[in-house]
C-alpha cells in the first residue's frame, strides 16, 4: 500500500476501533461510514484542555494517536480530522477535506473558516463526514447535496445560499440552527497547520482562553463552555446551568469521558478559579 497525504499506513486501526467501541467489520462502504461516524462522536469528545492551558497541540499522526487513542483524551477539530482521515484512508475510502465557517452561537456568516470536515466519495455520491464539530454536530454522515436531509432523533439538512455556499443546519425543537457554511474547495494537511496556529494563538480565537468540551451521544448532547453546561435531548428545548467548581472539575471525566492525569485536574482547578473571577 502506498501512503497518501492522509497517512493511512501509519494509523493503528485496531487500536482506534477499540477506542471508539466499533465491533463490526470495516470496508469502504456506507454501512462502515455511518457506523464509524456514530461510534467516534459517541466516544471521543471535542476538547481544548491543552490549548486553554497553553500547551502545544501537534498535528502529526503519532502525537494525535498517542493523545486520543492511547491516552483516552479527546481533541480539537483538527486533531480529530487528522486521526479520522488516516483511518478512512487505511480502510480504502476516497475523500477530500474542506473548511467551514461556524455560525452557531454567533450567527456570523463571515467569520474565519477554521473548522475542517471531510467529503467522502462513495458510489457516485458525496457524503459530508464530520466527527469533530462537537455538541451541535452530526451524529452520522449526511449526503452532501442541496436540500439533503437527515431524519431521526437528531435531524439535519443542507441548504444552498444564492452565492453558492452550502449551509449545514441542525433542526432543533426550537427551530433550525445554522451550524456552518462551506464550499467544497479542497484543504490539505499543510492548511491544517495554519488553522491550528490561529486556533491556539490568535486573541480572538474561541479555543485558547476558556474550556470548551462537547460530546454527542445517542440520546443526549453536552456542551460545556467555561462553567456553563448545555444539555440537549431529542425533541426537547436545550437546558443550561452554571456549574460550581467541583462540578466543573469532575465534568471532563464524568460527562465527557476524558481520561485526565492528576496534573491536568490541578491545572483545571486553577482555570476554574480564573473563570469564577471573570473573563480575561
Amino acid at each position: 500500500m502506498t501512503d497518501s497525504i492522509w497517512q493511512g499506513t501509519g494509523v493503528d486501526v485496531d487500536a482506534y476501533l477499540s477506542r471508539v467501541g466499533y465491533l463490526a467489520d470495516v470496508a469502504p462502504d456506507l454501512a462502515t461510514l455511518r457506523g464509524l461516524h456514530a461510534a467516534h462522536v459517541g466516544a471521543i469528545a471535542f476538547e481544548n484542555i491543552d490549548a486553554v492551558l497553553g500547551r502545544a497541540v501537534p498535528l502529526d499522526l503519532d502525537s494525535v494517536q498517542e493523545k486520543i487513542v492511547r491516552r483516552g483524551r479527546g481533541g480539537l477539530c483538527l486533531e480529530q480530522v487528522v486521526l479520522m482521515a488516516a483511518v478512512l484512508d487505511r480502510i480504502g475510502f476516497t475523500f477530500s477535506a474542506f473548511s467551514a465557517r461556524s455560525r452557531i452561537r454567533t450567527g456570523n456568516k463571515l467569520g474565519p473558516a477554521v473548522h475542517v470536515a471531510l467529503c467522502v466519495d462513495l458510489d457516485d455520491e458525496c457524503w459530508l463526514f464530520d466527527v469533530s464539530f462537537g455538541g451541535y454536530g452530526l451524529r452520522e454522515p449526511i449526503r452532501l447535496a442541496e436540500a439533503s436531509r437527515l431524519d431521526g432523533d437528531w435531524p439535519f439538512d443542507i441548504v444552498r445560499e444564492p452565492h453558492g455556499e452550502y449551509v449545514l443546519r441542525f433542526l432543533r425543537a426550537e427551530g433550525p440552527a445554522e451550524i456552518y457554511g462551506f464550499t467544497t474547495d479542497a484543504r490539505y494537511p499543510a492548511d491544517f497547520e495554519v488553522l491550528n496556529h490561529y486556533c491556539l494563538t490568535h486573541p480572538r480565537s474561541p479555543f485558547n482562553h476558556r474550556m470548551i468540551l462537547q460530546r454527542t451521544q445517542p440520546t443526549v448532547r453536552h456542551i460545556l463552555i467555561g462553567n456553563t453546561l448545555t444539555e440537549m435531548r431529542p425533541g426537547e428545548p436545550a437546558t443550561h446551568r452554571e456549574l460550581d467548581e467541583g462540578e466543573m472539575l469532575s465534568a471532563p471525566e464524568k460527562i465527557f469521558g476524558l481520561a485526565l492525569e492528576p496534573g491536568d485536574v490541578q491545572s483545571l482547578k486553577t482555570l476554574a478559579g480564573m473563570v469564577a473571577a471573570g473573563p480575561r
